[in-house]
């Protein structure tokens, strides 16, 4: 059995259902949720904050925010197992910051959604999951 899984959530159902998934069979071991600030969306990189850094950074609380709403979710659907999580918040591209985050959480396993959020959902559904079943270092457990 793992001793840290590791669980990416966006908020949508398969994210719920992945920590779901995870609090009911790996509930007794430590759990961390995982948001993701997604920096290289077009819709952000094409803002050129490079020159604002003050718009930067009160993008990046923005999205900080929006995360522990998230994460009020999260602990919820967690409390149905009797289950506490810990919650983190990373920032970069999606892929490499999950990979990094099961390395700096020290998780023996990954548990997520097949696809969440995109604002490109319908054209690459499921990238992001097939991404980390092949590069993750650790296990990878896929729930839809």
């Amino acid at each position: 059995m793992p001793e840290r899984v590791l669980v990416p959530f966006d908020g949508s159902p398969l994210s719920e259902k992945a920590l779901d998934y995870a609090c009911e069979t790996f509930g007794s071991t430590r759990i961390t949720v995982l948001y993701v600030v997604d920096s290289h969306r077009d819709d952000t990189a094409a803002t050129g904050w490079g020159d604002h850094p003050s718009e930067w950074d009160d993008w990046l609380d923005d999205r900080r925010e929006h995360a522990e709403e998230l994460f009020v979710t999260a602990r919820a659907v967690a409390s149905e197992h009797d289950v506490d999580v810990e919650t983190g918040v990373a920032v970069g591209r999606v892929v490499e910051a999950i990979i990094d985050a099961i390395d700096f959480y020290d998780a023996d396993l990954l548990v997520m959604g097949t696809h969440g959020r995109s604002h490109l959902e319908e054209f690459v559904l499921g990238s992001v999951a097939e991404s980390l079943v092949r590069r993750s270092p650790v296990p990878v457990t896929t729930v839809r």
